[in-house]
């Protein structure tokens, strides 16, 4: 635990990179949302691998498809960060774009929406995304000579103790209307 909290730590300036790329990208979303209509598409192929399921395999379902997003982002695919950089705007553009989209929701309706799950995804998101441009970038810009496979043992530390928890709460949080 203590690898994972001091791996955390030297990839903080590259989360907070991540957490300003995708919040960025997503006043950019909300902004430009009728010039976006590539990403109705994405949202409707996202949402429908989700419709007509039960409340537990809803649960399950985006657990996985958060884990799985997530440790592309952070442990197997960085190319020197620019991957989980880009995933970082690409998820900020969308949640922008979903905002500037829902006609009629206010925005207490859509933070009701979002916030509670967010809470948990977010920092989950921001993590995984930061500490793969720190495992992309790290050896260039950061003080420690750690080897490819050092950054990637530490960066699974971080997944697992702080990732894999904030996405399964999230995930639990994010079926509440399931159950």
């Amino acid at each position: 635990m203590s690898q994972a909290v001091a791996t955390l730590k030297a990839a903080m300036p590259f989360v907070l990179l991540a957490a300003f790329v995708y919040m960025l990208a997503a006043v950019a979303g909300w902004i430009y949302s009728e010039d976006l209509d590539i990403l109705k598409l994405q949202f409707e192929q996202l949402a429908e691998r989700f419709q007509g399921l039960g409340p537990f395999e809803f649960m399950a379902r985006i657990f996985v498809h958060n884990l799985v997003a997530s440790y592309l982002a952070m442990c197997l695919v960085v190319l020197y960060g620019l991957i989980p950089l880009c995933l970082a705007a690409f998820n900020g553009l969308l949640l922008g774009w979903f905002a500037g989209w829902m006609e009629g929701v206010s925005w207490i309706q859509l933070a009701f929406l979002l916030v509670p799950h967010g809470i948990f995804e977010w920092p989950a998101m921001f993590v995984a995304f930061g500490v793969g441009i720190w495992r992309g970038l790290g050896h260039l810009l950061g003080s420690e000579t750690l080897s490819w496979f050092q950054r990637w043992k530490k960066a699974h530390l971080v997944y697992l103790f702080f990732v894999v928890p904030l996405l399964f709460v999230a995930a639990v949080v994010e079926s509440r209307y399931h159950f």
